[in-house]
């Protein structure tokens, strides 16, 4: 009977033991160390960045970008799937910077880019209206974000790519227009001639030129990259 009693005593003891030991053992088996928790943390981070260099920006994002740089982006469409963007100055509603024009194809998931001009006249006259005009933000000028409001219309609408010609009106011209499009992130197709063959194209675009395209996404993310960078630099200089 004594044995009995001293065993169930010592069977306690080992049972009380066992409880305080085991929520600390557990704890420490699922804790974190403190690098791997600061590694994990700047993980996350990472993830964020690389997502928000992947995501394509927004009209709200685009727009507000465009005013922060004197620019004001007008778009409009009609009921022939047409659409036409514009830039003007902010500073002067009248002052007309750029446009760009087209048409969403009844056939294929194509968006057709008909005209894009960019007025040299009226970019310096914003200029000179404003010396903090800088031109659209980035080294594109306005003309990326007259663009950039267009082709979300035509992801929008369906779109997958997008075609235009660069226009031959004379050949020094003609490439500064393909290093400026190639720049942009488009890709040559062939160039559209006087020959027969071209004919069809030459029905189709009006003129001869060098036929260009690229996936829709593929621009907009590389376009998104180049405003956020670009946003980015103005935000550390007003902090300076």
């Amino acid at each position: 009977m004594a044995l009995n009693k001293l065993l169930t005593i010592t069977l306690l003891c080992i049972t009380c033991t066992a409880l305080r030991i085991l929520p600390t053992a557990a704890f420490s088996s699922i804790s974190t160390p403190r690098t791997a928790h600061k590694a994990r943390i700047s993980g996350l981070l990472m993830s964020a960045d690389v997502e928000s260099e992947t995501t394509i920006a927004d009209i709200e994002e685009i727009t507000t970008f465009a005013s922060k740089n004197g620019v004001d982006l007008k778009f409009t469409t009609n009921p022939a799937r047409g659409y036409r963007g514009v830039a003007v100055s902010m500073n002067d509603p009248e002052n007309i910077l750029g446009y760009i024009e087209g048409f969403i194809r009844p056939a294929g998931k194509v968006l057709h880019a008909d005209k894009m001009e960019i007025f040299k006249s009226a970019l310096y006259s914003a200029r000179r209206e404003n010396d903090s005009f800088t031109g659209g933000g980035t080294y594109l000028g306005p003309g990326l974000l007259i663009a950039f409001v267009c082709l979300l219309h035509g992801i929008e609408n369906g779109c997958q790519t997008i075609e235009f010609l660069a226009i031959d009106d004379a050949e020094f011209q003609h490439k500064r227009l393909i290093r400026y499009y190639k720049t942009a992130g488009f890709e040559e197709v062939r160039y559209v001639g006087e020959e027969l063959k071209d004919i069809p194209d030459r029905l189709v675009w009006g003129g001869c030129g060098t036929l260009m395209t690229n996936d829709i996404e593929q621009v907009l993310q590389k376009w998104t990259r180049i405003i956020r960078g670009a946003n980015r630099r103005m935000e550390r200089e007003n902090n300076e």
